[in-house]
């Protein structure tokens, strides 16, 4: 085959698609700024040697994800930034590092204890008691370090996928999303009340630690897509702890409600007027913490289903302001967890999708006894499509033909005019090259 220039084409190109397969890894090196280098080999019935072009590796979990999405410039640019860390750049820790994940788990499990103990302390304690607040102080420290932590840990970035390792970046990252929240919720709040003579109004900003409550979502999020825990176990328990945690929140606020008013009013609230066959709340303040907090999770409860016994119910106007708030969001709260039942019974949701896959690929690759290296590059690839949901393979497809190939060229032809490879050829044939990947 000649190119209109009357010079031989590049031997071993033609338009069938093993050529086409071996461009597209071409123009993907290039991409990724590796260089080509040949290698020669000779095939056991040719006569002549053929070049075949190997590609470096991206020192990445994910290197070998062909189908996923083409990094673009900027991607480039900050792949280059990547290089330039200074001292923090040797320490900064993969996401998927073995002690880092160790250390997540261990945070999870305070995010949960904080998120519990918040609500409780806003609504029961005026200062807490020693044991807590010695419990509380040990949380405070851990989530310290890992406020310091979070600045070096890398990240994957929403639009390439690349791992970024650049210090810069991932401190402007940690700033601008929770940095200040995470740092404002270290603060010892319950000793800053009591040094404020007490002030009602600071107590306020404990609810600044709720937005640890992402950690926790985070967590059963990564737990839906481990294959190794059952998914219908853990989305069940799921939507129990999240009806659990918010009806607990409720219950909090509706004694806090309570508690808002002198003792000579006590009889103008929920629980001070609250008559259960022959046990009377009155002076519900010398009452055990047990009590009181059973009886408010039952308000809570029996509000949020609208059941309505009449056994108990609002008294004064803030009581009746907040159920009425209560009960609007317990019926969005009841939409949700009626939505994700449905969702579990007829197993449509992608994270569903995903763990299918997975398994799949798991049996395959036991069965065909399989490298480690290579298991953890398909299992990279896996979580790396279900992460990008849409890759731009998948964009494209929805996109006429013709303008696919526009997008093609403006995309590509930069990098296949700049190979040493298709130096020479005209411009219909690197058009036509160029529209080969991904029409």
């Amino acid at each position: 085959m000649f190119t209109e220039t009357g010079q031989p084409a590049p031997r071993g190109l033609d338009r069938s698609s093993s050529s086409v397969n071996g461009i597209r890894r071409c123009v993907h090196a290039v991409q990724m700024g590796r260089w080509l280098r040949p290698n020669r080999r000779v095939g056991e019935e040719e006569e002549e040697a053929e070049e075949e072009y190997q590609v470096d590796v991206l020192p990445d979990r994910l290197k070998s994800s062909r189908s996923s999405r083409a990094p673009s410039l900027r991607s480039l640019s900050r792949l280059a930034d990547d290089e330039e860390g200074g001292f923090l750049r040797g320490h900064i820790v993969h996401p998927d590092n073995e002690w880092y994940r160790i250390w997540t788990r261990f945070i999870v499990f305070w995010a949960a204890f904080s998120s519990f103990l918040t609500p409780l302390e806003f609504g029961f304690f005026r200062g807490l008691p020693w044991n807590l607040f010695l419990l509380d102080m040990v949380g405070q420290i851990a989530f310290l370090i890992d406020i310091v932590l979070r600045f070096l840990v890398a990240y994957r970035d929403p639009v390439t996928l690349c791992i970024v390792y650049n210090p810069t970046s991932i401190a402007v990252r940690y700033c601008k999303s929770s940095f200040i929240f995470d740092l404002l919720g270290c603060f010892p709040w319950d000793v800053i009340y009591k040094a404020c003579g007490r002030k009602e109004e600071v107590r306020y900003l404990l609810w600044i630690r709720m937005t640890r409550t992402q950690k926790v979502t985070q967590f059963f999020r990564d737990l839906e897509k481990d294959i190794r825990v059952n998914y219908l176990f853990t989305r069940i328990v799921k939507l129990i702890v999240v009806e659990l945690y918010f009806t607990h929140t409720a219950a909090c606020i509706f004694y806090y409600l309570a508690t808002t008013l002198p003792e000579s009013m006590e009889g103008y609230t929920w629980i001070g007027s609250l008559q259960l066959g022959d046990y009377s709340y009155s002076h519900f303040r010398d009452i055990d913490l047990t009590t009181r907090y059973i009886t408010s999770m039952y308000f809570a409860i029996v509000t949020m289903t609208t059941v309505g016994y009449g056994d108990i119910h609002a008294v004064n106007l803030r009581e009746m302001i907040f159920v009425m708030i209560y009960v609007s969001f317990g019926m969005v709260l009841g939409a949700y967890l009626i939505g994700n039942m449905t969702a579990i019974i007829v197993k449509g949701s992608e994270t569903e999708r995903f763990r299918d896959k997975m398994k799949e690929a798991i049996i395959y690759m036991n069965r065909h006894k399989l490298g480690k290296d290579i298991r953890e590059q398909i299992k990279g690839h896996l979580r790396l499509q279900y992460e990008s949901n849409r890759t731009e393979a998948a964009v494209l497809w929805d996109i006429p033909v013709s303008i696919r190939a526009k997008i093609s060229q403006t995309l590509y032809m930069p990098y296949i005019e700049r190979t040493p490879l298709f130096k020479g050829c005209s411009a219909e044939f690197l058009q036509q090259i160029v529209s080969f990947l991904f029409v």
